[in-house]
């Protein structure tokens, strides 16, 4: 056989794998990406739909919060569209496990309030892994309260993670995780 020909093959065969696996490469990190800006897109349609409740409590009838139990149930009265004061409920179901995705981590966060100028309360739930607030007495937050009267700023937690499965670099599977936290100071609540 000629040794010429054999080398080649052997090259050639080392040349497929390497771009075979380069593809595989290529593809998990495409994939991981896109699941990385689905999961912080949902962190940021969150965040905007409770730091405007939050920041609007008490706003229209100088009310404050009806109902405080933290770390995940708050229940408050706002004018959150500007059409007139509604009952806004924020409550994090950390025993309801969500079965829309494989992630078994998941958890159901769900909002009771108006959702657009139009008026009406209606139930919008997310998926998320943890959800926790913390009512403070002062406005920077350093003294922990869970007096609803005496809230003057409030710690918003949110923690996700992706849907589906990632395979790691190790062979197992993860979940990637993206979390936001923020101190909102509620105007109505200062005086």
């Amino acid at each position: 056989m000629n040794f010429g020909i054999t080398t080649s093959f052997v090259v050639g065969g080392l040349l497929l794998l390497a771009m075979l696996h380069l593809n595989g490469q290529v593809l998990q990190n495409s994939v991981e990406i896109t699941l990385n800006a689905t999961d912080k897109t949902k962190v940021e349609t969150i965040r905007q739909v409770i730091t405007q409740d939050l920041k609007r409590i008490g706003f229209g009838n100088n009310s404050s919060i009806a109902a405080f139990n933290p770390p995940n149930f708050i229940n408050f009265r706002a004018d959150v569209h500007g059409q007139g004061t509604s009952q806004v409920i924020w409550n994090f179901q950390e025993n309801v496990q969500v079965n829309e995705t494989t992630n078994p981590d998941d958890r159901v966060l769900r909002r009771n309030g108006p959702i657009d100028s139009t008026g009406g309360s209606r139930p919008t739930v997310f998926n998320v892994v943890d959800f926790s607030m913390t009512g403070y007495s002062d406005a920077q937050g350093t003294n922990v309260t869970t007096d609803r009267n005496q809230i003057r700023s409030i710690r918003v937690k949110i923690v996700t993670e992706s849907p589906e499965p990632l395979n790691g670099a190790n062979g197992q599977n993860y979940y990637p995780r993206t979390v936001w936290e923020k101190l909102i100071v509620p105007t109505n609540l200062q005086f």
